[in-house]
């Protein structure tokens, strides 16, 4: 039976930040006392992501299994000639064959069981009059597939964690068996692929991801909003790019986030776009805290407070329960002794405390790791 595949949401970067931090820290899952363990002080990972055209039109999949057979999906819901959304499963429909020898070279490329499984092809509609001011408005209609396509069980199973099993796969293939890799497309029934044309490389470091944000700005303003080069591929002249959407792997999870131009969201309430990042102030945060804030003396001097003032000295009392009343102590005294330097750098305890207690932190587990063995 015919079911909806769910693409899921395009996030913002902040929010990918926040899951990839939880993703890197997370270590286990106790079963009979639901407690998460995490490692607070696992390293960030460094990605280097895919960064292509934002086309300004409505998402789409054509779905395709044994069991089922072919249909057509808006953001939302499965739809149909008699129930379309801007003409999308008509034309979709129109242009079957060409669709079903992109999923069966799919298929056999990544070996996929189409008894047993849902191959979903996802894409942007644009074109046309579907959306104003994008940078195809006006071009024929077209389907431009994405970099991901998503492989589901046609019996829905779930996690541990009650969500439902798929894997992501590159909408790509090594053609005649050489290694040649192909993004699938298929130009003369207007089926697109966003790999095909100009896409970028970003580096994003997760330990710094201001970086990146800058990098991500610079790019929309300069590259993209300038004059929309998938337009420009596509021979339209002087067309506006609304952004780029980022997407990457890490730990077997597909994340993707947007990052748009001040050009789309003048006008525009709802339209989030990415702020630019003071580099140099980042700097002087880091450099503030490596050589005055965490300075050994000050990270020792206060871990041994710790033991003499709660364990009379045995440091093989004391835990990662007292990280707490550790992490203040360094702080404070951060505040005590250099509240002057750290106005001269322009900076407040609320800049910094964050990165005081990471590296602090690190410290104290490492520190008692050593000596309790």
């Amino acid at each position: 039976m015919k079911r909806f595949i769910s693409f899921g949401s395009i996030e913002q970067f902040s929010t990918v930040v926040k899951n990839v931090k939880r993703t890197a820290q997370f270590v286990s899952y106790n079963e009979e006392t639901k407690e998460v363990i995490v490692d607070k002080d696992a390293k960030m990972p460094v990605v280097t992501a895919t960064g292509s055209e934002k086309i300004h039109g409505t998402n789409a999949a054509v779905c395709y299994s044994e069991p089922d057979g072919f249909w057509v999906q808006s953001r939302k819901n499965i739809i149909t000639p008699e129930k379309d959304n801007a003409g999308c499963a008509f034309v979709a429909y129109e242009n079957k064959d060409a669709w079903m020898e992109i999923i069966l070279a799919l298929a056999d490329e990544y070996d996929i069981n189409l008894k047993e499984n849902i191959i979903s092809v996802y894409y942007e509609w644009a074109g046309g009059n579907i959306q104003k001011n994008a940078c195809v408005s006006g071009y024929k209609k077209s389907a431009f597939i994405f970099q991901f396509f998503k492989v589901s069980p046609v019996e829905p199973q779930t996690d541990s964690k009650g969500e439902e099993t798929a894997k992501w796969l590159e909408t790509g293939y090594n053609y005649d068996c050489e290694f040649s890799w192909v993004w699938i497309d298929n130009v003369e029934a207007n089926i697109y692929n966003v790999m095909n044309f100009p896409h970028y490389e970003i580096e994003i470091d997760f330990e710094r991801p201001d970086i990146a944000t800058n990098k991500l700005i610079d790019l929309v303003e300069n590259t993209i909003e300038t004059e929309s080069p998938l337009g420009k591929a596509l021979g339209l002249e002087k067309m506006t790019g609304e952004g780029v959407v980022v997407t990457f792997e890490h730990k077997g999870n597909i994340y993707r986030f947007k990052a748009k131009g001040e050009k789309h969201a003048k006008g525009s309430g709802k339209v989030k776009t990415l702020k630019p990042v003071d580099e140099e102030l980042e700097n002087k945060k880091i450099k503030f805290v490596n050589e005055v804030a965490c300075q050994e003396f000050r990270l020792d001097q206060m871990f041994t407070e710790i033991q003499n003032s709660k364990y009379n000295g045995d440091v093989m009392e004391m835990s990662n329960k007292d990280i707490g009343d550790y992490l203040r102590l360094v702080v404070n005294d951060v505040i005590k002794e250099h509240s002057s330097d750290m106005a001269k750098e322009g900076l407040e305890p609320k800049m910094i405390n964050g990165m005081i207690s990471k590296v602090a932190r690190s410290y104290f587990m490492d520190r008692l790791n050593t000596e309790q063995m």
